[in-house]
């Protein structure tokens, strides 16, 4: 939606300069950010990466989501003074529909839940438990 926002307001004459339609267009696309990256970027590394290292995993998520936003409002003046309004925002589309599909090769853990994708973890603590006890796990290792 954010690809089909951008490409609407680059190709459409006009629309750059129509208040009401511009913000039309880029309040949908705004509302669906909330659905595309900041997803990528806040649900999923709490869900793909394992507990021993997922809060480590989302801070790094945070931290490169913030710092491609940091280029893109940098760079967004440099490109409209370079390219126009209507090219630059034909760019973000293109951007945002390659951040669409580098998403489609992550991981998707629909239909598990957090404990099933941690169930390597879960012998491992079992062992240390058994070993402060002073019992033998017999756990061989994965």
């Amino acid at each position: 939606m954010m690809t089909l926002c951008f490409v609407v307001i680059g190709l459409v004459p006009g629309m750059t300069t129509a208040v009401l339609p511009f913000m039309i267009a880029y309040g949908i696309s705004y509302f669906f950010t909330e659905f595309g990256p900041n997803m990528t970027t806040f649900v999923l590394p709490g869900e793909l990466f394992p507990v021993s290292m997922r809060a480590t995993g989302h801070g790094i998520s945070a931290g490169i989501g913030k710092f491609g936003a940091f280029v893109g409002v940098f760079l967004f003046p440099v490109l409209q003074a370079r390219l126009g309004l209507r090219h630059t925002l034909l760019l973000a589309g293109f951007i945002s529909a390659a951040g669409a599909l580098l998403t489609l090769v992550l991981p998707e853990p629909s239909g598990r839940s957090l404990e099933e994708i941690s169930a390597d973890e879960v012998p491992i603590a079992a062992e240390l438990l058994l070993a402060e006890s002073g019992e033998q796990a017999g756990f061989t290792g994965s």
